[in-house]
Parts: C-alpha cells; sequence; structure tokens
C-alpha cells in the first residue's frame, strides 16, 4: 500500500499494546448499547465502524453481531461484517497480546457471550 508520506498521522495508527488489547477485551464484555432492528440502518452504522478501523469500534460491532448470531438474527449482511470485525480485531489482538488468533478468538467469544 502506498501513502504519502505527509498523509501517514491521518491514515496509519501504531498497533495497539498489551494493556489496551485487554481493555478492547473488557469493552466486549461491557458493550450493552442496542443497535437498531432495521437491518439497513444497522449495517451502515456497522459499517461506519468497520470503516474506521478503531479497535474499540470493531469490538462494538464484533459483541453486537456475535450477541445477534446467539439469538440466531443474523441476515447476509450482518453475518460478513461480524467475520470482518473477528478477522481484523483477533489479528491486532494477537499480535498485542502475543498470543495466536485462535487464542484471542476464545477470549472474544468468552467476552462477547459471558
Amino acid at each position: 500500500m502506498m501513502v504519502r508520506e505527509n498523509d501517514l498521522a491521518d491514515t496509519i495508527r501504531r498497533p495497539i499494546q498489551m494493556s489496551e488489547a485487554q481493555r478492547v477485551l473488557a469493552h466486549i464484555s461491557d458493550w450493552t448499547e442496542s443497535v437498531s432492528d432495521s437491518w439497513k440502518v444497522r449495517a451502515n452504522a456497522q459499517q461506519r465502524k468497520l470503516d474506521n478501523g478503531d479497535p474499540f469500534a470493531l469490538a462494538e460491532v464484533y459483541k453486537t453481531l456475535r450477541v445477534r448470531q446467539q439469538a440466531d438474527t443474523l441476515n447476509g449482511a450482518d453475518h460478513r461484517q461480524l467475520n470482518q470485525s473477528m478477522r481484523c480485531l483477533s489479528e491486532e489482538l494477537a499480535a498485542a497480546m502475543n498470543q495466536s488468533v485462535s487464542q484471542v478468538c476464545q477470549h472474544m467469544e468468552r467476552a462477547a457471550l459471558d
């Protein structure tokens, strides 16, 4: 990927550290805000968070959609966004926590459904 040097500060962020990774996992557990039942409104809001790339926003998408999956209320867009949030978040947390992606996914699962 090519990025202009002048745009680096606005485009690239440093990976999170262990302490922030632990706060992200806690955020998954604590996140309780409701989302719209309208799939289109929900998909647009979730996509904005996914596009942002902030780990805490990714955690909110993951938690919201994982709970919906548990209730068996995911549609196709929800399923794609759940997979995207899980992939992006687990890779970043794995690097920060020096664990495998599968180990981190287990942590995320417990945080989402406890």
